[in-house]
């Protein structure tokens, strides 16, 4: 009717209730007569994402469920949104009514949205270039869970503080701080993102975090560490199984990809590499050199070995020329080359790898431009 349309122009459709701003808190949407809670029941990311961008308040960092709804007459939204991610509001997203009445059994969906966020080292009570990764979400700095932490996210940590880049990321209780909360978000970074709240996130039935199991960060910019020099010219003798302490920045700060394969077991070989993504040159390669890199990302043995970019080029640098792998290497950069960077190359001769893992891969799901991270 003509009153619900008035109000919701002048009100708009959603919004977020209770926290520290408009960014976070409770969502609720309009009825024409009354603001009403959203369930958490089947609460998704996207409908988060089209939530703060409605509000322009960015991208959504946390998304909450099982929180007793805040101040409620004891009315909840009878529909669950199913939005895509791409819509311009929430009013646009299908919906379908809560099974059974389900919704009034749950708690209620709580966002908070990258508007209010920031992140920091914290070490000692200072904030510097290593440390606990604390993340202000909603107006108070949480620790982030160690669980599932990995170096590509603390990549990008080290990068959006100007930190340079993740030399490791220890475990314990390196750095001790006391906040109010341990956030129990994970986040599934490439490596490559200007922010932490930039990257994929897993925001629904995280694991209970103890305070000694917070993330950690040492980034290559702390001036207090006397940081291990790298040899970008190590590698393995034939049969040998090289002691990983022998290079640890190069082991630590580098990570290995698929991509464009169709799935985590096939693709073009990319590398990172003090935060950018590269290939590897075909001269030379060959199936020997394709075992390491499907031994060092859990993919089985190597079914063939690509060259001319079979999967496309790539971009970016160009880190290896004349791999000579013995098939035994720990990790593809210990092989013999023509040295790191040392190339006569361009991306259409970029190489790539279909491992026999790929099948499984397949069967259970994988879309195309899928990528399984191998670090140390």
């Amino acid at each position: 009717n003509i009153h619900w349309f008035s109000c919701y122009f002048l009100l708009g459709f959603a919004r977020l209730a209770g926290g520290d701003g408009p960014c976070s808190g409770q969502v609720e949407v309009y009825s024409g007569e009354a603001w009403i809670p959203v369930s958490d029941g089947n609460f998704t990311l996207p409908t988060a994402q089209v939530i703060c961008a409605e509000l322009g308040c960015g991208k959504p960092v946390s998304v909450l469920g099982h929180v007793p709804f805040r101040e409620s007459d004891g009315r909840v939204w009878a529909e669950e949104f199913r939005c895509e991610g791409e819509e311009p509001e929430l009013w646009s997203c299908p919906r379908v009514p809560c099974p059974g009445g389900t919704c009034h059994h749950s708690g209620a969906a709580q966002v908070a949205c990258s508007a209010y966020s920031e992140v920091r080292l914290m070490t000692n009570g200072s904030s510097q270039c290593e440390g606990q990764v604390e993340m202000n979400i909603s107006g108070r700095w949480r620790a982030l869970c160690a669980s599932h932490w990995s170096l590509a996210n603390a990549n990008v940590v080290c990068r959006q503080l100007d930190c340079g880049v993740a030399v490791s990321t220890p475990r314990g209780p390196h750095f001790v701080e006391e906040v109010d909360q341990i956030s129990t978000v994970r986040f599934h970074c490439s490596g490559s993102e200007s922010f932490l709240w930039s990257c994929p996130v897993t925001v629904l039935g995280g694991p209970d975090c103890s305070h000694g199991n917070t993330a950690s960060v040492i980034c290559s910019g702390n001036q207090t560490q006397v940081l291990p020099q790298c040899n970008d010219s190590v590698s393995e003798p034939a049969g040998s199984a090289a002691s990983e302490e022998s290079a640890p920045y190069c082991s630590d700060s580098r990570q290995l990809r698929l991509v464009d394969g169709g799935g985590p077991c096939a693709g073009r070989v990319e590398i990172l590499d003090h935060g950018s993504w590269g290939t590897i040159c075909d001269d030379g390669w060959d199936l020997d050199d394709a075992r390491v890199v499907c031994r060092q990302l859990g993919c089985g043995d190597a079914l063939n070995a690509t060259g001319s970019a079979h999967f496309g080029a790539g971009s970016g640098p160009i880190w290896m020329n004349d791999l000579n792998c013995t098939g035994k290497e720990s990790h593809v950069w210990r092989c013999p080359s023509r040295g790191w960077g040392q190339h006569d190359c361009r991306h259409k001769q970029d190489a790539g790898v279909i491992c026999s893992g790929l099948r499984c891969a397949l069967s259970t799901g994988w879309g195309r431009g899928g990528a399984l991270e191998g670090g140390v």
